[in-house]
């Protein structure tokens, strides 16, 4: 069995969750000794951290396993340097490669949190409410059939009393059939042009007093309440607001970067 299908093996175990009377363990509890050398709870659970599927399951239900597979890991890398393979010219090449990119990020990280902090979201957050624009939205529910005829069929049925709600669930062929036909709140812009026209034209209350056709088919539309979209909330935009403002960072760095810089591009490499 190679290395990578070794560790692959391990790692597939790692999935099954072990129970047991584990006690509860600190940072510095040793769980383990290897030539010699302790090897601490703390180490294990960073070690997990490293492992697909494994890094989000309680450290103390699959202990036994992850010890024996941090073991196996140290002894391998012993072996390795013990020939000198992390002076092979490939392994310093990546070696090199990983260095840049971890220093990279963390170069980023220090950026981006002296420039997006809190307050600067919430400032950003404030800018874009005082341009925000309420749209008018509806809240619909709607029967999908495929014939003008089982529309209309419908439509009388609800003439005669029946509800719409348990028609969409018997009868109605779209998605949201089983939940009455409910399609929540939505803007003109969120549906097809045909079905925004008819659904804006109603009141809170009121059916389609006939069929109306899209694409999809025929449908009978009951408006249920007319409102201005709410705002949304800071906490809502939260991560949205910083990811852009992350984005923005980023741009900005690289920008003062390339202007400290002098760079020359070959014609010909761009050819």
């Amino acid at each position: 069995m190679t290395f990578r299908r070794h560790a692959l093996a391990t790692v597939a175990v790692l999935t099954l969750c072990f129970t047991g009377g584990a006690q509860a363990q600190t940072s510095d509890t040793v769980v383990a000794e290897l030539n010699g050398t302790p090897i601490t709870f703390g180490e294990i659970a960073a070690f997990q951290q490293t492992i697909p599927n494994a890094a989000e399951m309680e450290t103390a239900s699959i202990l036994p396993r992850l010890i024996e597979f941090y073991i196996d890991q140290k002894l391998m890398g012993a072996a390795a340097r013990g020939r000198g393979l992390e002076n092979d010219p490939d392994v310093q090449l990546q070696l090199q490669r990983l260095e840049d990119e971890l220093v990279r990020q963390a170069y980023l990280r220090d950026e981006i949190s002296d420039r997006v902090t809190e307050d600067r979201i919430r400032e950003d957050y404030d800018k874009k409410m005082e341009t925000y624009v309420q749209d008018e939205e509806v809240k619909a529910r709607h029967i999908l059939v495929e014939t003008e005829d089982e529309a209309e069929a419908i439509l009388r049925e609800l003439s005669d009393g029946a509800t719409f709600e348990d028609l969409a669930r018997d009868r109605s062929t779209g998605p949201s059939g089983p939940q009455g036909g409910d399609l929540g709140y939505f803007t003109r812009g969120t549906m097809v042009p045909e079905f925004s026209e008819a659904a804006f034209a109603l009141s809170a209350g009121d059916i389609t007093s006939s069929p109306v056709k899209t694409d999809f088919g025929w449908h009978l539309i009951k408006v249920e309440d007319k409102r201005m979209k709410p705002a949304p909330t800071f906490e809502e935009m939260r991560a949205e607001l910083r990811n852009e403002l992350s984005d923005a960072a980023v741009q900005a760095v690289l920008t003062e970067l390339r202007g400290r810089a002098t760079i020359t591009i070959t014609p010909t490499a761009t050819e």
